[in-house]
């Protein structure tokens, strides 16, 4: 049964995280990893857009350090794995064990079990446990004794690793790579950054245990803005232009193995992400350049075993090379047809966004551009009650900037509260959902 008030709560809920959640999700990393900004947005992308992320630096610069703070944004469950050579299969994914009580085998669930799951040193792992872990990053379950069961929802694997030519480490096959969306590198933070870290090092002596990055949101608000970039428009001239770069990296002189379909298919996931990000419900060129190289480079296989940085130069020439789309008339109003079919209700935008994307000139967008700004204008908020929806958004949004319980729980109430005075028709989608 439709519900116009639950999928008006869910809507102005996600458009309230793009204004205010997603800054303060980067504020509080980067008071945690300092001098990094641009490799904490990635990791945060990542996080929103369902996808697994590989950190890959030398050690001592902030790899487990990130993924920890990444896991308490979520406010999940959350387990470490600490790789080490010797370490079993079993030991990631459960086993059965002979319950004394009942004198049954019955099944001890692993470390995987969990909302976020942090594999450090991955590539300490032997080949054998590491693909324990495929089936967890695809499938999203695990399969023991011949019974597959569901790992909680959502999940991610953060996993951390040195570089190859470190003592005691194995090379992570080329399908295991795959499976992670983005490969980030922190690297040495610079003169100021590191001083600044002794500055804040020296605040925390007297502490007993290390302060908890504040969550910004629960699970279950983490699952629906990961169900609501999936709902992110993407027209078919960019699912062309997404291919041809797929394809060009596989005819590319210096690539043995090129980008897969899995790799196509993560890009698109990832360019909606940004596109949701930075306050649109459609996809434009430029959030696929700038997330080209984070989720492609890693993929390729080169002929010379070049460094990273070579990889990502690869995938920065390829998109170079092809021209970038631009709309027919025809694939507007299909793209159009397809919003109003309920699959790409916009995100209300604030002013500072729309300066943003409008002064972008280097992006060819063509007749759509115009048509998708106006349904996103109106898509959200186009009734006479969103102005009170908003102002209490807004009142909610600045009392909690600075911490508190988390602001994702707090703007729900709110809206509540906002419909409730408004409509008087009895609790909305929040009031079950976010207790």
């Amino acid at each position: 049964m439709y519900n116009h008030e639950s999928i008006h709560s869910k809507e102005v809920w996600t458009s309230t995280f793009v204004q205010y959640g997603w800054e303060q999700m980067q504020q509080r990393l980067n008071e945690v990893v300092i001098g990094k900004p641009e490799p904490v947005r990635l990791a945060c992308l990542t996080m929103l857009a369902g996808g697994h992320l590989l950190l890959e630096d030398v050690p001592g610069v902030g790899k487990t350090l990130l993924a920890r703070a990444l896991a308490q944004l979520a406010d999940g469950t959350f387990r470490r794995v600490q790789m080490t050579p010797d370490m079993m299969p079993a030991d990631i994914t459960g086993s059965m064990v002979l319950d004394p009580a009942t004198g049954v085998l019955r099944y001890s669930e692993g470390p995987l079990a969990a909302n976020v799951v942090l594999a450090d040193e991955l590539n300490r792992a032997p080949a054998r446990t590491q693909s324990a872990l495929l089936e967890a990053m695809e499938e999203r379950s695990v399969t023991v004794d011949g019974v597959t069961r569901p790992l909680p929802e959502p999940f991610m694997i953060v996993a951390t690793q040195n570089p190859l030519a470190f003592e005691g480490t194995y090379r992570l096959p080329e399908a295991e790579l795959d499976r992670f969306m983005t490969r980030l590198s922190l690297g040495y933070p610079d003169v100021h950054g590191e001083a600044d870290m002794l500055v804040r090092e020296q605040s925390r002596i007297e502490r007993v245990t290390r302060p908890r990055v504040q969550p910004v949101f629960t699970p279950e608000e983490w699952a629906l803005l990961i169900r609501r970039i999936r709902c992110i428009h993407v027209d078919d001239t960019l699912c062309r232009y997404m291919a041809d770069i797929a394809q060009a990296t596989r005819t590319h002189e210096q690539v043995v193995l090129g980008v897969s379909p899995r790799g196509t298919v993560a890009l698109m996931q990832a360019a909606q992400a940004q596109a949701f990000l930075s306050g649109r419900a459609y996809v434009i060129p430029d959030d696929v350049k700038v997330i080209a190289a984070p989720v492609l480079a890693h993929r390729l296989v080169l002929k010379h075993a070049l460094s990273q940085d070579t990889a990502g130069n690869v995938i920065r020439e390829t998109i170079a090379s092809i021209p970038i789309p631009s709309f027919t008339r025809q694939s507007d109003l299909d793209g159009a047809a397809r919003r109003r079919g309920g699959m790409g209700r916009g995100i209300r935008r604030s002013s500072r966004m729309d300066n943003r994307v409008d002064k972008n000139t280097d992006t060819t967008i063509g007749a759509s551009t115009s048509s998708s700004i106006g349904m996103t204008q109106h898509a959200i908020i186009g009734s006479s009650r969103g102005s009170d929806v908003r102002m209490g958004i807004g009142i909610t949004a600045k009392r909690h900037r600075s911490g508190g319980r988390s602001f994702m729980q707090e703007t729900a109430r709110q809206t509540v509260t906002s419909h409730v005075k408004t409509r008087g028709d009895g609790p909305s989608w929040f009031g079950g959902l976010f207790r």
